[in-house]
Formats: C-alpha cells, sequence, structure tokens
C-alpha cells in the first residue's frame, strides 16, 4: 500500500515545497509545518501514513519528536 497522506515537518519551505511538490505528482496529499512543536502536536491529533522529519527544527528538534512519538 502506498502512503495516501503524508506530514512534512521541516523548517526551510523551499525543501518542504519540493518535498511536497514531488508527493502531489504522485497523487500523495502532503501538509508542510515549520516547527518543531506544533509538527509533533499535528502529528500526533491527525492521521497520516507518513511523517517525513528534519532533525534541526525550531522549538523541538526532530530526536525529540520521535523519542516523544514512540510512547
Amino acid at each position: 500500500m502506498v502512503a495516501s497522506r503524508i506530514l512534512i515537518i521541516e523548517d526551510d519551505i523551499s525543501i518542504a515545497e519540493l518535498q511536497r511538490d514531488y508527493l502531489e505528482i504522485h497523487s500523495i496529499e502532503a501538509d508542510i509545518v515549520t516547527d518543531g512543536f506544533e509538527g509533533m502536536t499535528r502529528a500526533l491529533k491527525e492521521e497520516y501514513d507518513l511523517v517525513i522529519i528534519d532533525l534541526m527544527l525550531p522549538s523541538m528538534n526532530g530526536f525529540e519528536i520521535c523519542r516523544r512519538n514512540r510512547l
């Protein structure tokens, strides 16, 4: 099964938009969030098939997001 909804947590908007554009060409819906804490909150509240996380983010880094979501 191919992922149909992806969350991109990336503070560099040009990188995030490039990723989103590529996914949308392949009929995959992608949402962009530019802040670590907001991204973690959204990943927990909404249903995504995959989350792409940058490591260096404002307010919370990618490693911390992974640690908190593992529980």
